[in-house]
């Protein structure tokens, strides 16, 4: 038998940061899914570790032990945290579309409404533009992002779970 090799799951990450990266057509197996996945929460993992280490790292200890008042506490550690803030929001903002690109096409892959993957991209384009405008200027919107976040979360656990369907033959992938 001479079966062409399935990509690794590394491979798979790769082809989806690189070839795959803003594609929203075509289909992905779950083993492309579940690879993109383990390596990208690998690197998170790895990278959430590193920049905490580095925070810690580059915070002035000795100054911070001889404070008294926890506002200027609060505010010298705020200054030191901006810029690991700053690298980990654009560091995610380019994983998004290879994320939302691969959730489409393994939805479409399982047989499911490309629908339903887009309504998650909306629900994160209104969760944005409410951390933009509400809590970025201290209006009270706490109870409206705590829902959004309710609600991505139950709607992201309900497209891992459309996730673990198996892929549908050929003939039945049609384009939407």
């Amino acid at each position: 038998m001479n079966t062409p090799a399935r990509p690794s799951l590394w491979r798979y990450f790769i082809l989806c940061l690189t070839k795959n990266y803003a594609t929203f057509s075509g289909t992905a197996p779950r083993r492309e899914f579940w690879g993109f996945y383990l390596f990208l929460f690998i690197f998170s993992f790895v990278f959430g570790m590193a920049g905490g280490v580095i925070f810690a790292l580059g915070l002035p200890w000795g100054e911070l032990a001889g404070i008294q008042d926890p506002e200027q506490v609060q505010t010298i550690i705020s200054s030191h945290m901006a810029p690991f803030i700053l690298i980990v929001q654009i560091v995610t903002m380019v994983f998004y579309l290879p994320i939302w690109g691969v959730t489409i096409r393994r939805l479409r892959d399982a047989g499911f409404s490309t629908a339903w993957g887009y309504g998650y991209i909306a629900l994160a384009v209104i969760s944005i533009i409410n951390w933009a405008v509400l809590d970025r200027f201290q209006y009270e919107g706490g109870s409206i992002t705590q829902f959004l976040g309710v609600l991505s979360s139950a709607y992201w656990l309900l497209l891992i779970i459309l996730a673990c369907f198996p892929s549908r033959p050929a003939e039945e992938n049609t384009p939407e």
